[in-house]
């Protein structure tokens, strides 16, 4: 039996997801094909396994090569590159899943019922994405053919469809041999991840400096690994005074990361409550390596986390200094936690968990047909624009107000001697209005995860997209 994954990118997340489910299963013959870049430490992990590989692939060549496999695997996010394939292809008939890899409840890392629906059989990396506000919508039953998987009913689907949970990882063995240094000089306080608002906790910086200005912990030092906006951030602490107590490392290889975790003595992981992770691969990596995790009181976290036995649960800035505290002050207890966390973690996340829930699914989905499938759009000519919309689902709205109003303008203006009219102005602001609220979030204000930013990346010559992205950063000088 042959599977083909089709991913947006082969970056170090998803990347190491993959692999790491490659390198367990035999069961099956495996081929990538990507739509972007692959890491270069990806892409020789590829080549050691002898997987077959494609990136940078076209719409024209995957559609030829999707008929020769038995099972086709999209791993989903909101992302441009294959938003845009999706959306304008009729692929060829085919058994499909989909792995989506967030959690679904924010914009614009959103679970449309457009993408829940495409594939067979939809993949959760989190129970939590059960809740989400499309998700809640679908016509539905309980079905027992699959764990406690969801059934989806409905008339206007060739069959039902399925929806699942697999918590996703790509195993934590190799981590849980770390030694930790507990006779280094100094109190370390690590962070690995995505290095942007649009993840990290909005006021980390703030609490960084509240628990330098304890001024009880001797040789603070807090390591952020990870890249995006690192220079950004680091800025930020510059002009806060408090620079000389950060490393910002960026990305670093896998061995490196061992030394430092070998290094850290508590893992502060303050994320945005607005953040888009699911079965976070560094919280696993963390508790694997005996490092006791400090998060704020998220869904995901707290799927993740046992408060007080596995790690530290806080409601608030003032309870993440006060954790920080009292992990330097009790050793011990500090000590406890750790080695909680990292037999939780080694029982939790394993690959051979990981591969057993992916046999169920790929046995389900043998049971189906193949058959071809086509986006649910009205439009004969489809514009980069209307991919980034039919991203969004109901959150697409702000945009498709905006540009109705921008074509009432032009009519309003025809009879009018001047465009600064105050009717004008009017229309222009009741048009741009929501837009300008949603600049205001980080989610909405990062240059990837399917934002108008990501998009107009990508379609830079879409009037649209480069019109609401200029939009949306004014809002932000």
């Amino acid at each position: 039996m042959k599977i083909l994954h089709i991913t947006p990118h082969l970056g170090g997340g998803v990347g190491s997801t993959i692999l790491g489910y490659l390198s367990k299963n035999k069961s099956f013959e495996h081929e990538i094909a990507s739509f972007g870049y692959t890491m270069d430490y990806v892409l020789e992990k590829i080549e050691s396994l002898k997987i077959p590989y494609t990136d940078h692939i076209t719409h024209e060549e995957l559609i030829k090569k999707i008929p020769n496999f038995d099972i086709v695997l999209i791993h989903q996010w909101n992302s441009p590159l294959l938003m845009d394939f999706l959306v304008r292809n009729e692929l060829p008939p085919c058994r499909l899943v989909m792995l989506g890899h967030n959690s679904g409840f924010d914009a614009p890392n959103i679970y449309t019922e457009k993408i829940l629906m495409y594939p067979d059989i939809f993949v959760f990396t989190t129970a939590l994405s059960y809740h989400c506000y499309d998700v809640k919508r679908l016509p539905h039953i309980f079905s027992g053919s699959i764990g406690g998987a969801l059934e989806i009913t409905t008339e206007r689907h060739l069959r039902n469809k399925i929806i699942y949970n697999i918590w996703s990882t790509d195993g934590v063995e190799e981590y849980k041999d770390i030694e930790r240094k507990d006779g280094h000089k100094g109190f370390n306080i690590g962070y690995i991840g995505t290095v942007d608002y649009a993840k990290l906790h909005p006021d980390f910086l703030e609490m960084c400096k509240e628990i330098i200005d304890l001024d009880i912990i001797p040789h603070l030092k807090f390591i952020v690994i990870g890249g995006l906006k690192q220079e950004e951030i680091e800025s930020e602490a510059k002009e806060m005074g408090i620079a000389d107590k950060f490393e910002f490392t960026g990305y670093v290889p896998k061995e490196t990361l061992k030394n430092y975790l070998e290094s850290f003595d508590v893992f502060g992981y303050p994320l945005a409550p607005y953040h888009y992770g699911t079965c976070d691969l560094v919280l696993q990596i963390a508790m694997a390596a005996g490092v006791v995790p400090i998060v704020f009181n998220n869904a995901m976290e707290k799927l993740f986390i046992k408060n007080n036995k596995t790690g530290i649960i806080v409601k608030d800035k003032k309870e993440y200094v006060q954790a920080i505290e009292n992990m330097y002050k009790n050793i011990n207890w500090r000590k406890e936690l750790g080695k909680n966390a990292k037999e939780d973690a080694i029982k939790r996340f394993t690959l051979e968990n990981l591969n057993n829930e992916w046999e169920k699914v790929f046995k389900k989905v043998l049971e189906y047909r193949k058959v071809s499938r086509k986006w649910d759009i009205n439009k004969k000519e489809i514009t980069y624009k209307d991919v980034f919309l039919e991203s969004l689902g109901k959150y697409a709205k702000p945009f498709i107000v905006e540009e109705e109003n921008r074509e009432t303008i032009k009519d309003v203006i025809k009879k009018m001697e001047s465009e600064t009219d105050k009717a004008v102005q009017i229309l222009i602001e009741s048009g741009t209005r929501e837009i300008k609220e949603l600049a205001k979030i980080p989610s909405w204000q990062t240059d990837t995860k399917g934002s108008v930013h990501n998009y107009h990346s990508y379609f830079p010559d879409d009037p649209n997209l480069s019109k609401w992205s200029k939009l949306m950063k004014s809002e932000l000088k």
